[in-house]
């Protein structure tokens, strides 16, 4: 985990754990480079247990956001949808 767990709630009040994930890049495929990505949780549980510098294993949904920033420009992230999390 690269960053903070933070916890948010959506405007219908759920819970939703926040926090960064680095992703190393893969030895067998050279297209595949290291990047970071914003995992999800939803639910107050995960946050007891979880803290910057953990390693952990997360299996869920993998997904694109895209938005227009400030001054038109294009920028996009991938975000996990957890099902699930192992603290290693």
């Amino acid at each position: 985990m690269t960053s903070v767990p933070r916890t948010r709630r959506t405007p219908a009040g759920t819970a939703v754990l926040e926090f960064r994930l680095r992703v190393p890049p893969s030895p067998s495929d050279p297209a595949v480079s290291g990047c970071s990505v914003a995992v999800l949780v939803l639910g107050d549980a995960a946050a007891t247990s979880l803290a910057e510098g953990n390693e952990v294993e997360v299996e869920g949904s993998l997904a694109e956001r895209r938005w227009r920033g400030s001054g038109g420009v294009q920028q996009s992230r991938y975000e996990i949808l957890a099902r699930t999390i192992r603290v290693m």
